[in-house]
C-alpha cells in the first residue's frame, strides 16, 4: 500500500516536472543571440551606404561640371555619366536597405532593431532622393523636345521634390544617430 502511494506520488512529480520544464528558463537552452550576425550585415550595409554617399558627391561634382561646360557634346557625355552614377547609387541604396532589413529581423535587442529599421528607412528614402535627382539629367536630354521655360519649370519641380526628400533623409539620419548614441552598447555582440 505504501509502495503504491509512493509510486503514484513519484509519477505525479515526474509528470509535473515534464509539464513545467518547457517553461523553465533553467532547463531549456536560451535562444542564441544573433547580434554578431546583425553586426556583420550592418557592416555590409554601412559599406553600401558609404558608396551611396560617395556617389551623391560625385553626382554633385558632375552637375557642377555640366553647368560650367559650354560644349554640347561634352555636356551630353557628363550628363550620361551622371545618370550612370545615379543608377548605381540607387541600386546600392536598395541593397543597403535590404541588408538593414535582414539584420533587423534577427533575434537582437529591441533598440538595435529600431536602429536598423531606421537605417533601412533612411536608405529607402535616400534611394527616392537619388531617383528624383536622376530626373535632372533625363530632363536635360529631353530639352530638344521642349522649350527652355518648360525645362526650367521641370527642373524647379525636381529640385523642390529632391529638397523635400533630402530633408526627410537628414531627419532619419539624425534619429538613427541619436538612437545609436543612446544605445550603442546594445548594438555590439558580446564575446563568448
Amino acid at each position: 500500500m505504501l509502495y503504491s502511494t509512493t509510486q503514484k506520488l513519484l509519477y505525479a512529480l515526474i509528470l509535473a516536472l515534464l509539464l513545467a520544464a518547457p517553461g523553465c528558463k533553467y532547463l531549456i537552452k536560451a535562444e542564441p543571440d544573433q547580434t554578431q550576425d546583425a553586426n556583420k550585415l550592418q557592416a555590409e550595409a554601412d559599406q553600401l551606404a558609404t558608396k551611396v554617399d560617395e556617389a551623391y558627391n560625385q553626382a554633385t561634382q558632375k552637375e557642377d561640371a555640366i553647368k560650367a561646360e559650354k560644349k554640347s557634346k561634352t555636356r551630353q557625355q557628363l550628363n550620361d555619366e551622371e545618370t550612370a552614377i545615379f543608377d548605381q547609387a540607387i541600386a546600392d541604396a536598395k541593397a543597403a536597405a535590404d541588408k538593414y532589413d535582414q539584420a533587423s529581423k534577427l533575434k537582437i535587442d529591441e533598440k538595435y532593431k529600431q536602429y536598423l529599421d531606421l537605417r533601412a528607412q533612411l536608405m529607402r528614402k535616400e534611394g527616392a532622393h537619388l531617383s528624383a535627382l536622376k530626373e535632372l539629367p533625363t530632363a536635360r536630354k529631353d530639352t530638344s523636345r521642349q522649350g527652355q521655360k518648360t525645362l526650367r519649370d521641370k527642373q524647379a519641380d525636381i529640385k523642390t521634390r529632391s529638397d523635400k526628400l533630402k530633408k526627410e533623409v537628414d531627419d532619419l539620419k539624425a534619429q538613427a544617430e541619436k538612437l545609436q548614441k543612446e544605445n550603442g552598447d546594445k548594438f555590439k555582440a558580446k564575446s563568448a
